[in-house]
């Protein structure tokens, strides 16, 4: 990694570098001296020494936000403007007393690539202890029915270990819901590389601990060997367990990186990028994607202004940013802090997303009086997605299956709890008043869509009589045929409104 420093003395020069780790040293008071393109991006940067506005300038676009570390001493001393620049780069304020210690920390926290993945519950097995019933809600959970009573057992174990580095710290996060008289720990055990039963580390977690992520960093790398152990009496519902490359508290996935997460420990990911801290602000929801993480952060950077990356890490690839509505409305309440904490409102907030990403824009977007939402290869009756599933799209996308049980599970006993009354509701929504209110739509789909070929129809069906702008571009081919000339016409879609947007605000000053 490379690292940056803005001071009085090199702190290279003194301290122990650990490997790997690029250090170049600017004197504070002759940063103007260097040119920052030689110096190029750099993975985190360092300020404990006062600096004019002016040098600090130049290197505005080798700074990332979220890896700014400023000597927290120097707060109070700066300007107005200054402090403006600072937010920019959202800097985090730090007692860097302890040189090697935050040296040594450095490559721990702001490394390069992000890693995100899952145990699947699909590559889980009942444990032979278990002998209650059991069965499987497609690839969401393992339940079993457990008449343990007081005695901790063994409960449910995976195929597969997941592969632990020890330069890089691991979050464990399992998902589980679980009736009031269970009681479940999470079992992991370190197995040494190079051995096939070496145990070096093993431990127990209860509930309590699973209250946070689990951080695993030992010296040792090696295998991790995960179960799952419960005891009492009732239903368990056991998911996959999600394993991240740990930041240590400086972010998730990326610096910076923020989760949601609800009761039945499902998690939303976002990140906020301050960009210029003018308007409008950008909302980009990601696409389907197995890999675990954020998407679209160099498309959005490009853009200049404030945008806010949304991720979805359940099921395979995502569960279209649907769930309970503790976590719906968590999301829609940090959305609303950050168009309050830039002081922008809502009709400066364009909201956007692709395929998977689409269903996030137009569910989320029609309940702001949003700018605009931008929508590529939409996708909006996850009902007829899953009805095509049999004859158009045979075995694929068997995610859509356990999204139609998602409603079945959570509204079991109430009539019409189904994934069509769903997107009936959410037309109907769309249909009244105030629907997409002065909200502009910008829609892009494939006209022989394997998916949701329906898509387009249905949304501008739903503005039938109203004043709604609705803007839409079909291409040929099938959901994922021609995904280039969807993403450029994403955008210069973007490009268009943003400008369209400011030559507004000219005009009005």
């Amino acid at each position: 990694m490379r690292v940056l420093q803005i001071g009085r003395d090199d702190w290279s020069a003194s301290s122990s570098l650990p490997a790997g780790v690029e250090w170049a040293f600017i004197p504070a008071g002759d940063v103007s001296a260097v040119d920052a393109k030689l110096i190029g991006r750099v993975d985190a940067t360092v300020l404990d020494a006062p600096c004019e506005l002016e040098r600090l300038q130049e290197f505005d676009t080798v700074v990332t936000p979220y890896t700014l570390l400023v000597a927290r001493e120097l707060r109070d001393g700066f300007d107005d403007a200054t402090q403006r620049f600072l937010a920019r780069k959202a800097a985090v304020y730090e007692d860097l007393g302890d040189r090697q210690g935050i040296i040594d920390a450095l490559p721990r926290k702001y490394f390069a690539k992000p890693f995100g993945q899952k145990l699947e519950i699909r590559k889980a097995l009942l444990s032979p202890f278990h002998t209650g019933g059991s069965r499987y809600e497609g690839n969401a959970y393992l339940v079993a029915d457990i008449d343990h009573g007081d005695e901790l057992r063994q409960l449910v174990i995976w195929r597969e270990n997941i592969a632990y580095d020890s330069e890089r710290a691991l979050e464990l996060w399992p998902e589980y819901v679980k009736d009031a008289g269970c009681e479940i720990e999470l079992s992991v055990q370190l197995i040494q590389s190079g051995t096939p039963d070496v145990i070096v580390f093993q431990r127990r977690y209860s509930e309590a601990e699973l209250a946070e992520p689990i951080v695993i960093d030992e010296p040792t790398s090696g295998y991790l060997a995960c179960s799952i152990f419960a005891r009492g009496t009732g239903e368990v519902k056991v998911g996959p367990i999600h394993y991240r490359h740990s930041r240590l508290g400086a972010g998730y996935f990326l610096p910076g990186g923020r989760r949601i997460v609800d009761s039945r420990r499902e998690e939303l990911f976002y990140y906020f990028h301050p960009g210029d801290l003018e308007p409008p602000f950008n909302i980009y929801f990601a696409g389907y994607r197995p890999a675990e993480g954020f998407e679209g952060y160099f498309m959005m950077e490009r853009m200049w202004h404030p945008f806010l990356l949304v991720a979805d890490p359940r099921l395979e690839g995502g569960r279209f940013y649907l769930g309970s509505a503790e976590l719906e409305e968590g999301l829609l309440r940090v959305i609303r802090e950050h168009i309050r904490d830039l002081g922008f409102q809502e009709s400066d907030v364009i909201v956007s997303g692709l395929s998977m990403g689409s269903f996030g824009a137009l569910y989320y977007g029609s309940q702001l009086d949003a700018l605009a939402i931008i929508a590529g290869k939409a996708i909006v009756d996850l009902d007829y997605v899953a009805e095509r599933g049999r004859l158009v799209r045979p075995n694929e996308f068997f995610t859509v299956f356990d999204m139609v049980n998602f409603w079945n599970r959570e509204d079991r006993g109430v009539d019409e709890s189904t994934a069509a009354r769903f997107t009936q509701r959410l037309v109907e929504r769309w249909t009244g008043d105030p629907g997409f209110g002065n909200t502009k739509i910008l829609l892009s789909y494939m006209q022989q869509d394997d998916y949701d070929d329906e898509a387009y129809y249905t949304l501008l069906d739903s503005q039938t009589g109203k004043p709604t702008t609705v803007i839409a571009r079909g291409y040929q081919g099938r959901h994922n045929d021609d995904s280039a000339s969807i993403v450029t016409w994403f955008v210069n879609q973007y490009r268009r409104i943003i400008d369209e947007y400011q030559g507004a605000l000219d005009v009005s000053r």
